[in-house]
């Protein structure tokens, strides 16, 4: 069933990003009423990252960087949960033992131990699954927070002058430098 739901979030998520061949979607998911008529706001970025992760960076027309912070959070959400069963079936049976006797098993007799109490085969070290979800937890809020902060940023830039660029080497003088060289139009939207 989570897999049903990642690869549909996945499809979802190509679908948003072809704003010319899905401009239904846009609208509906997005808000664009045509790709070019839209005024990139940072703040909106931000928000709307912050409601979906990648949401952000489909606003900003970056649907390769969407679909990475989807990925990333659908990752390690999936293995946190994971992690999070494993503690469970530990958890009840360090309880039904005791942790006394629980400590002095070696990792071959806590597996057997967990199979036995639970009916749950562990293929890990059974007393780490509480720190490993803990990790994956703080990989999400970690992931959660990069996308809001890359969602405004590109938002920011969007609108950056795309022109050319040299690289200048005068042979007169020991000094180097950049041109930068912008084209500027009556386009002002």
């Amino acid at each position: 069933m989570k897999k049903l739901i990642l690869i549909l979030f996945i499809s979802i998520t190509f679908l948003m990003a072809n704003s010319d061949e899905f401009s239904f979607a846009n609208s509906l998911l997005l808000g664009f009423k045509t790709p070019d008529s839209v005024k990139i706001i940072p703040k909106k970025a931000l928000i709307r990252s912050a409601i979906i992760p990648g949401w952000g960076q489909l606003y900003v027309k970056k649907p390769i960087k969407s679909l990475f912070f989807v990925a990333a959070e659908a990752y390690h959400i999936y293995t946190s949960y994971y992690y999070h069963d494993i503690y469970l079936h530990v958890k009840d049976t360090k309880n039904d033992m005791g942790i006394d006797a629980w400590s002095l098993l070696t990792t071959e007799e806590k597996q057997v131990a967990v199979k036995n109490h639970t009916g749950y085969s562990l293929k890990l070290k059974p007393w780490k699954p509480e720190e490993m979800r803990n990790k994956r937890l703080w990989w999400v809020a970690g992931f959660y927070i990069i996308g809001m902060v890359d969602a405004y940023v590109d938002a920011h830039l969007y609108y950056f002058p795309k022109g050319d660029m040299e690289f200048i080497n005068d042979q007169n003088t020991q000094s180097k430098g950049i041109l930068f060289s912008f084209p500027i139009g009556a386009n002002s939207d």
